[in-house]
């Protein structure tokens, strides 16, 4: 039927060929006919035992380091919003020295060390000061968005480092619009006087700055988790979680 040496000859039936391997003597099949291609070699893990493979995440090791890092994110912004309630004293007062040293270059300013005011035209005729009450306080808006922020993270089709990225830029712009605002009612105090200076700047012009600024960080943080834009970068893991 066949030769020892090959695989000439007829088929071979299926009973027989087995009994023959069963006696050693079937020949294996020549290189490059039959054989299959070999399999590449697995990279051997590290030896070292402080090093290990990152997990994937997909993987349970990975789903678990995903929920870690948003509960570290949410543990975070819960934080900052309870301390921005419970120590608005104390940051307005910073927002105070922030507005002190902005406003410097133009006139001359100081943050009062007792409360949070702003002097304004310190040793000029018409100097003032402006209190930064909690109602104007950038806190007051922040402490609402780490709450919205919160919200965001929890459901796992919200990319985390982008809701971190838009939270950052609209506390960003809360900040800067609050500080447009006490700019804008000290000018109107300047040009107008102390009565309607301060009730245009205050109610008016301030208000109209305060919507802008709120609108345009809404529309930021919108941005930021909907947008369709995508770096050109490796894959990380940060973004599949």
């Amino acid at each position: 039927m066949h030769s020892a040496g090959g695989w000439e000859g007829s088929r071979v039936s299926r009973s027989a060929v087995a009994r023959q391997r069963a006696a050693g003597i079937w020949p294996a099949p020549p290189p490059g006919r039959h054989a299959r291609p070999a399999r590449p070699a697995r990279p051997a893990r590290p030896a070292s035992p402080g090093t290990s493979w990152p997990a994937s995440p997909l993987s349970p090791a990975g789903r678990l380091d995903g929920w870690q890092a948003r509960a570290s994110a949410i543990t975070l912004l819960g934080l900052i919003g309870v301390s921005l309630l419970i120590f608005g004293q104390e940051y307005r007062h910073l927002e105070a020295a922030t507005a002190a040293g902005l406003f410097s270059f133009l006139t001359p300013t100081l943050a009062a060390s007792s409360a949070p005011i702003v002097w304004f035209g310190l040793g000029q005729p018409g100097a003032f000061g402006l209190v930064i009450t909690p109602d104007c306080s950038s806190g007051l808006l922040i402490a609402p968005l780490c709450l919205l922020g919160i919200g965001l993270m929890i459901p796992r089709r919200m990319r985390l480092s982008r809701v971190a990225r838009g939270l950052g830029g609209a506390a960003a712009l809360l900040l800067a619009g609050n500080m447009l605002r006490i700019g804008v009612i000290a000018l109107a105090i300047r040009v107008a006087g102390l009565g309607l200076g301060y009730q245009l700047g205050h109610l008016v012009i301030g208000s109209l700055v305060s919507i802008v600024g709120i609108v345009g960080s809404l529309v930021f943080l919108a941005w930021s988790i909907t947008s369709p834009w995508r770096r050109p970068a490796r894959l990380r893991l940060a973004d599949l979680r």
